[in-house]
This record gives structure tokens, C-alpha cells and sequence, in this order.
């Protein structure tokens, strides 16, 4: 991965200090890695992980729900600390803020159930992250997570992997059919938007 990349989200562009994202996520990685959990890197981090980086930063990592308490225990162990509370077992799919009070840097963990964040994170690779080798969603699970939400910023974040060329959307729609059919339609209508979206509307003529 090319450092530049990376140090989009590294350093303040306002002040050209370090977030400290980079230490931040070097304790998460080693916190997940050292206790064994399946995880994988989602977000932001992902994206500058493959070569699309995005201004967010923070670090986001999707676990199975089953693999929370254990996920959870590690983070907390690292040091890190739960700023949003934890919940109980029957919360669906929740989102647990941690803070490195080093550093103030964030990091979300998905507790997730089902598709497509199991497959995400059984078919993470490694990749060098700030110095760590974590284990990173392929582009196409990325899509696939992005086609589950509405935020503008993962609209954008579908259409520019869409765009790059990176990403093989064919893989990742065979993916989905084999996951949940029913959203194909739904699948198509963004990647035609992402590879052909509208023109900019003309400017008025000054009057």
C-alpha cells in the first residue's frame, strides 16, 4: 500500500499534526490478533487499505456477534475504552465506540449477524495498515456492505469503488445472489447509477 495513502487519514491537513490514528490502530490490530478473533477491517481504514482513501478517521471492524464478549474483552484489555454502552445479547447487529484516550482516536466495532459480514470476514486478507498487518475486507465485500445502507457518504463510497476499476463487480454480484437474491435489482440500479450517473445540472444564464 503506498504511505501517501495512508497518511491522508495520519495527518490534520489543517494542522499537518498526526491524529494518532496510526498508534490507534496498531493496538486494535494487535489487541484482535493476539486474542484470536475472526475480524476483518471495514470503513475507512479499508478503503485507504485498497487505495481508496477516505477522509474519515477511524478505525472500523466488523466481528461475529458470537465473537462480541471476546472482541469486546480484548479492546478493553488494549486499553481502549467503551464510550457508548455495550448492550446485551439480544441487541441486533450493535455498534460499540471505543477511545484511545492516548491519542483520542476512535474505534467502532460491528457486532455483526449474518450476510454479507460473516463472508467479509471469512474472506479478509491480509494488509499492511500503519505498520500492521491486519486483516482487510476485499473491495467487494465492500460494496456489498455499502448496498445495505443510505448514508450519502456510503452511496459515495459504492460509487467510488464502483468506479476505480479495483473492485470485480461481477465476483461481487455473484456474491449477492448467493446471499440474498432479492436485492439484485436493487444491486444493479447502483452500479448503473455508479458507472453512468446523471450530468450536472447547466448553470442559469445570468439575467
Amino acid at each position: 500500500m503506498d504511505a501517501n495513502v495512508l497518511d491522508v487519514l495520519e495527518t490534520n491537513p489543517v494542522t499537518g499534526r498526526s491524529t494518532g490514528l496510526a498508534k490507534t490502530v496498531r493496538i486494535a490490530i494487535r489487541a484482535m490478533t493476539g486474542a484470536r478473533i475472526p475480524y476483518c477491517v471495514i470503513g475507512a481504514a479499508a478503503l485507504a487499505a485498497r487505495g481508496l482513501p477516505r477522509m474519515t478517521r477511524d478505525l472500523d471492524i466488523a466481528v461475529r456477534r458470537e465473537d462480541g464478549d471476546a472482541a469486546i474483552a480484548a479492546l478493553e484489555k488494549s486499553g481502549l475504552k467503551p464510550v457508548t454502552p455495550i448492550g446485551d445479547a439480544d441487541d441486533a447487529e450493535p455498534m460499540i465506540v471505543f477511545v484511545d484516550v492516548s491519542t483520542g482516536a476512535e474505534v467502532d466495532l460491528l457486532l455483526a449477524v449474518g450476510e454479507p459480514e460473516s463472508s467479509a470476514i471469512e474472506g479478509a486478507t491480509s494488509s499492511a495498515l500503519f505498520g500492521a498487518k491486519a486483516r482487510v475486507a476485499s473491495l467487494e465485500h465492500l460494496l456489498l456492505l455499502y448496498l445495505y445502507s443510505n448514508q450519502p457518504r456510503h452511496l459515495g463510497d459504492f460509487a467510488s469503488i464502483v468506479q476505480s476499476g479495483l473492485a470485480d463487480v461481477s465476483k461481487a454480484e455473484s456474491l449477492l445472489v448467493d446471499m440474498h437474491p432479492e436485492m439484485k435489482t436493487e444491486w444493479r440500479k447502483r452500479v448503473k447509477y455508479a458507472q453512468s450517473p446523471p450530468p450536472a445540472p447547466k448553470k442559469p444564464r445570468r439575467k
